[in-house]
């Protein structure tokens, strides 16, 4: 039987952790059938039994048994809620060139490895005998299953390390504790001016698509403009060091702060409004943002600089993605373009074929329910836009980006200083990549798929 921490927390974690890799290899073949149902749940409870024993000391063998129906039953609710998190990896975004079931067992297989890294030798052994019984448990041994679990013992003992050449920076992070903050009113009469929902009458849409890509041409020139000015100004800057006391600078799609002695800052960050205007009004009104902005101006030696860090993924799943969210967020970029900082996600990506613009993730709302009433010229300007938006924002030593870093083997290839981050293939996948909770991720994993980890 498998070996459990001794600290509940660590073990519980363990526990959920098991639940998710046997739900994963019952769905691999495409059925997650009542026989491996069975199985799981009958695995459950032996593991809670085990438990139970081990841990419960001189307990009664009455109450042993009433620990274990009991615990047996919450974890067989976890599993349900498992499977059910696994079922939703076949909806996520991935791009449009990808295929579903190829991302969903990369991100699978990922977790898997994630999980035996939380275990000894000889439990990884174990999981993997547990493995063996599971796939059978139907009577057939399907090929997926079977390949999955091959790939995934090769992973255990692939060679895992790419020397990137640097040691990690000592740096702390202090994060204080949560705090409710009082917005103080409802409204800001800013706001106003744009909350309007797309017409059904033919000439009033034109003028509103008229006045959103009015401003959409703006913020795209203002971006090339000073991407372009600055370009070239990270060239041999090895980190931020190299920047002390340095202005505020951009060099193509990466925007960097180095802060200065003496001088305080206040960010505001937000990532993945996904057309949730509610949600961006409401903490710009809640972190009195405009209100900062105007204080900063009328005393910027004893007021703190506001900064507004918006993470990428306007539009997309909310109904007031392009109309809304994204809208607002370039009046605002426009209006006080020092303040904001307007990352690109992964997506924020049109892409032109044979006459037509396409979303670059599926499912893609905002332009496919768009694309019926407008001329094509229209997307052409947000494919501008989006090539515009900075990739990475670097404010003294946070690294601010939508999704993460590249892949090991591309950073190892090709990055030489601050500069390399303005590769297209860099840029690219800093959008699509997720933090994992292994320190390493094998090479040959990350390339399985446009959505890949990185470790710790």
């Amino acid at each position: 039987m498998l070996n459990f921490s001794t600290d509940p927390t660590l073990a519980d974690k363990q526990m959920r952790a098991i639940i998710f890799y046997l739900t994963t290899f019952g769905h691999i073949d495409g059925e997650f059938d009542a026989t491996e149902r069975s199985f799981v749940k009958n695995y459950i409870e032996k593991l809670v039994g085990h438990r139970v024993k081990t841990g419960a000391g001189q307990l009664e063998e009455r109450v042993q048994a009433e620990l274990t129906a009991k615990y047996t039953a919450h974890f067989h609710e976890v599993f349900e809620g498992i499977d059910l998190q696994v079922k939703e990896l076949f909806t996520e975004a991935v791009t449009h060139d990808e295929n579903q079931d190829r991302f969903v067992h990369a991100t699978l297989k990922l977790r898997c490895f994630e999980i035996f890294q939380g275990f000894d030798r000889a439990s990884q052994d174990q999981l993997m005998a547990t493995i063996d019984h599971l796939i059978m448990a139907d009577g057939e041994a399907h090929p997926a299953e079977v390949k999955f679990r091959d790939e995934l013992a090769h992973l255990l003992d692939a060679d895992l390390t790419i020397d990137l050449g640097a040691p990690p920076l000592p740096h702390s992070t202090v994060v204080k504790p949560t705090a409710v903050l009082d917005s103080g009113k409802k409204t800001h009469p800013f706001f106003g001016q744009f909350e309007f929902h797309y017409s059904s009458d033919p000439e009033k849409i034109q003028r509103q698509l008229a006045a959103d890509r009015e401003v959409v041409q703006q913020a795209a020139e203002m971006m090339e403009k000073r991407g372009a000015q600055g370009e070239g100004s990270l060239r041999g800057k090895l980190s931020m060091d190299d920047l002390q006391g340095a202005a505020e600078l951009y060099d193509g799609h990466i925007q960097v702060c180095p802060t200065q002695h003496g001088k305080r800052y206040e960010l505001t960050v937000l990532g993945d409004l996904h057309g949730c205007y509610s949600c961006l009004k409401g903490a710009i009104i809640q972190s009195r943002f405009f209100e900062r902005v105007a204080a900063f101006k009328a005393d910027p030696v004893h007021q703190p600089e506001p900064k507004l860090v918006l993470l990428g993924d306007y539009i997309d799943r909310g109904i007031f993605s392009l109309n809304g969210v994204l809208r607002t967020v370039l009046q605002i970029y426009c209006k006080a373009p020092e303040h904001v900082v307007v990352l690109r996600g992964n997506h924020e990506y049109f892409v032109e074929y044979k006459g037509n613009v396409y979303g670059g993730v599926k499912p893609s709302e905002a332009i496919d329910t768009l694309k019926p009433h407008v001329p094509i010229e229209i997307f052409r300007d947000y494919i501008r836009l989006f090539e515009a938006l900075p990739t990475a924002f670097i404010f003294d030593r946070t690294f601010f980006v939508h999704a993460g870093i590249p892949r090991d083997r591309l950073l190892k290839e090709r990055y030489k200083d601050l500069s390399s981050l303005n590769d297209p293939d860099m840029r690219f996948q800093m959008m699509w990549s997720d933090p994992s909770s292994a320190d390493v991720i094998p090479a040959e994993l990350q390339e399985q798929s446009a959505r890949f980890a990185f470790g710790r």
